[in-house]
Parts: structure tokens; sequence; C-alpha cells
């Protein structure tokens, strides 16, 4: 039992020298057989400094539409909430800062091109004269804008920011008339409208240098509105009061 014991104390020596010789190795760098160690990987995060991008994704324009029609003896009016729906695109830049290395604020330009529209055809019975009907179309050309991206820094590699700013878009209204099956008159018009742009977004690296985002955001723009004249009959009238619901998708290069 003795000898036993005295084998278990030399062999938990030996074990606890080799352990403080591989440890005075690895101090210097190497391993226990005098090689040099793999140095640790560098974990990715989203870098300071200037960054370019492009982002593709779906606008949803609320279109309020205030639609009246008067002629010398008869007046209706109507205003249906349409959706002008579609496809955005579009290319950004700024530069982006991290602070006490959790939060991050950064300042950004954007320009977009938008395939979003939406019409509708009103009908109104006179009793005494006729059908009048009126026709309204709303189209998005494109929009730019500027925005401050406060941020919380998730972890190295995921920020959560939110989206503050202005926006500015091309919105083109169209409106024609026609009294008993006859055109009476139409309209176009296209008007640069701006309103506070914010969202909510995560951006996330996946590659040295590279990023990828996702966000929601909302626009409310200035109204603006179309007249249409009926030929001596009447006139007609179609105000726009649009906002913007989007989702999109990034891919960030940071130069830093």
């Amino acid at each position: 039992m003795k000898k036993q014991l005295r084998h278990s104390l030399i062999s938990s020596a030996v074990l606890l020298v080799a352990t403080t010789a591989c440890f005075a190795g690895s101090y210097k760098g190497e391993n226990y057989k005098g090689e040099a160690m793999a140095p640790c990987p560098t974990p990715l995060m989203i870098k300071d400094g200037f960054y370019l991008g492009a982002q593709l994704g779906y606008d949803s324009y609320r279109t309020r539409n205030n639609i009246s029609a008067r002629t010398a003896t008869e007046t209706f009016s109507t205003n249906p909430a349409l959706n002008a729906t579609g496809w955005v695109g579009g290319l950004f830049g700024g530069y982006g800062q991290y602070f006490n290395e959790m939060y991050y604020l950064a300042g950004e330009l954007f320009v977009n091109t938008s395939g979003a529209s939406t019409s509708t055809n009103t009908n109104h019975t006179y009793l005494s004269t006729g059908v009048d009907s009126l026709y309204t179309k709303t189209s998005v050309n494109g929009s730019w804008g500027v925005s401050l991206l406060p941020g919380l820094r998730l972890n190295d590699a995921t920020l959560l920011y939110v989206r503050l700013g202005y926006e500015q878009a091309r919105i083109k209204g169209q409106a024609s008339a026609m009294f008993n099956g006859v055109s009476l008159g139409s309209v176009s018009k296209s008007s640069w409208r701006g309103g506070f742009n914010y969202g909510l977004g995560i951006e996330s690296t996946f590659y040295p240098s590279w990023s990828v985002r996702t966000e929601f955001n909302h626009t409310n723009y200035g109204s603006f509105s179309n007249n249409v004249t009926l030929a001596g009959v009447g006139s007609g009238s179609a105000n726009y009061n649009p906002s913007d619901n989007q989702f999109m998708v990034g891919l960030n290069y940071h130069f830093a």
C-alpha cells in the first residue's frame, strides 16, 4: 500500500514539472516541441471610416387621393387610400465612427430610383346630365436623402442603428377627366416632395472590409395637387398626400 502511494506521488510530481515546462514554453510563444504557436485570428468587426454601398428593396407609397369634380349643377368627391408599390434600388455612402467602443454614429448620403406606381378611376352618374369619370395616377421616379445613423454595438461583428434624416422623392401625379365618354382634359405634374425619414436597421460584417445590412424606414412627404378643367362643363381636382414604407437590403465596403 505504501509502495503504491509512493508511486502515485512520484507520477504527480513528474506531471506537474512537465506542465510547468509547457506553460514556460508557451509564454515565449512556443509549444512543448519548441515550435512557434499559431497566432490568434483577428475578429471580424465593422470598421471606422468611409464606406460605400449598393442597396435593393421594395417601396410601398400610401397615397391618400382627395378627388373632386364639379359641373354647373353637380358636385361629387371621394378620397381613396391607394398603395403605389414597386422595387427600389440605389447607392449610398458615408462616414462612421465608434465612440467608447460601444456607441456608433455615421453620416450618410443616398440616391435611389423607384418603380412604385398606382392608379384609380372614379365614376359618378349625374341624374340630369350624364356620367363623369376622373382618372388619377401616382408614380415615383427617384429619391435622394441625407441621414444620421446613431447605433449601438451588439458585438464585434454586428451593429444596431437608427436612421434619422431628410428625404426628397420625385412624385408624379396624372389626372384626366371624361364626360359621357368624351375626354375633357388632362394634366400631368411632377414634383419634388420632401419629408422626415426615420427607421431601424442592423448591419453585420461577414468578411474583412465587407458588411451587409437590412432596414425598415418610413417617410412622410408634403402634399401636392392637380387640377383639370372640364372644357366649359366644370372642373376636377386631385390632391395627393403620400407617405412611404420601405424595406432595404444593402452591401457595404469599408475603406478603413
